[in-house]
């Protein structure tokens, strides 16, 4: 027990130490939108109309999932999606095929996607969630991940994804593709 602490520990600290390099500091509770940063150049906020269709296009991609459905229907097929301390891919098909295939593959039952925290401005949306399942062999499946998302005409077009790499890969060496 002591040990599954410490490794839960290690996670969270590897994952937040990860998060922490990349984004600076965020606050907020639950999905709650920070307020628009001042541009550079002192061009004001981001558009209001704007971060509200993204936000809303996220909400949706993220329920589509919770209700069996492929998030991944938001992904412009030209995405540029880095996983941080990992690879780039450069479209949506080898994205699928190479970097989420080899999770979802695995599981019994839909990735349920909690959202922690949004943030919105302009034309980018973090997204920071828990995600939860069955692997094929039974056991269960946790993560925890934070998306930054920019977003074009309700696609995203690029993501810097920061996850929990240590459960990626014993879930990968614990259930072996049939």
């Amino acid at each position: 027990m002591m040990k599954d602490s410490a490794t839960q520990h290690s996670r969270r600290v590897l994952l937040t130490a990860g998060v922490a390099g990349g984004l600076t500091t965020l606050a907020g509770a639950g999905a709650a939108s920070a307020a628009p940063a001042e541009r550079p150049g002192g061009h004001g906020p981001g558009k209001p109309g704007e971060e509200g269709r993204n936000r809303a296009a996220v909400l949706r991609a993220f329920a589509r999932q919770n209700a069996g459905g492929d998030i991944y229907e938001i992904l412009h097929d030209d995405i540029r999606w880095t996983i941080v301390n990992g690879r780039t891919y450069t479209s949506k098909a080898e994205f699928l095929a190479e970097g989420s295939a080899p999770i979802l593959d695995r599981l019994a039952s839909i990735l349920r996607m909690t959202i922690k925290d949004m943030w919105t401005d302009g034309d980018t949306v973090i997204i920071r969630f828990e995600g939860d399942a069955t692997a094929t062999d039974g056991v269960h499946y946790h993560n925890e991940y934070c998306w930054i998302w920019q977003m074009r005409g309700g696609k995203v077009v690029r993501c810097h994804a920061f996850l929990d790499m240590i459960a990626v890969r014993e879930l990968i060496e614990r259930v072996e593709l049939t």
